[in-house]
């Protein structure tokens, strides 16, 4: 039980990180968790899609 509960830990923090830091720099990964991941996510801190959203900003067009 504390093995799957550390499981489950390690994918959440994972998942936020990936929102963090790997998917501002990825066009496909950064629409994927602009749209379905980051309204959850904003439920728990608006800091966390930060990145994400200032990346679409500079992105040219």
């Amino acid at each position: 039980m504390r093995s799957l509960l550390i499981l489950l830990v390690l994918i959440a923090g994972g998942f936020v990180l990936t929102a963090m830091y790997i998917a501002p720099k990825q066009p496909e990964l950064r629409g994927w968790y602009e749209t379905n991941a980051c309204p959850h996510l904003d439920k728990i801190s608006p800091q966390i899609c930060e990145p994400i959203r200032a990346a679409k900003a500079t992105q040219p067009i």
